[in-house]
């Protein structure tokens, strides 16, 4: 009687094991850059299930145009770079360049605000220049039940993102 359960529990074992579908999709972090200690977190990557290239910029604080509360953990903002590294590359120095833009200039892009993982959902995402004292600012909001949703990265930490995935590209020659 031994035999035949521990037979039956090993082949529970084994079919369990081999009948495991992937529900957690995966992300290929090609650079990555920590802001104010880990507070946010700038990402380029790739999703292996489509092969599309991403930016995270992080978690969104929530509130108006003046005053943003960060409490949510969870949620991040992803803007689609493109299908390949060299577009990705392209996007990411436009946004570069656009820091370079007057104080209050904003163009539109697509991203979505999801839970860990890009989605097709795509919102309007607006990305407004900035200036502080003598920093440059990219602030990406968008507005969702009447408040807005944004987040603020500094000219440096962008140009270093933007660096990492240029050297990211330099190591990996194969990878258009």
């Amino acid at each position: 009687m031994k035999r035949i359960i521990s037979l039956f529990i090993a082949l529970s074992v084994t079919v369990a094991a081999f009948a495991q579908d992937n529900l957690l999709r995966q992300r290929m972090e090609l650079a990555s850059i920590e802001v104010n200690d880990g507070e946010v977190e700038l990402q380029v990557f790739q999703m292996e299930d489509n092969g599309r290239y991403y930016l995270s910029v992080g978690h969104l604080g929530i509130g108006d145009d003046i005053f943003q509360i960060n409490f949510d953990p969870l949620f991040e903002l992803f803007i689609p770079l493109g299908e390949t590294l060299s577009e990705a590359i392209e996007t990411l120095d436009m946004l570069k360049d656009f820091y370079d833009e007057s104080s209050g200039t904003t163009m539109e892009m697509s991203g979505c605000l999801c839970l860990a993982f890009p989605d097709d959902k795509w919102e309007t995402v607006k990305v407004t220049t900035r200036r502080f004292l003598f920093s440059k600012l990219l602030e990406f909001s968008l507005e969702r039940d009447g408040y807005i949703r944004a987040t603020n990265i500094g000219k440096s930490d962008f140009k270093g993102l933007v660096s990492s995935t240029k050297l990211y590209r330099k190591i990996h020659p194969n990878e258009l």
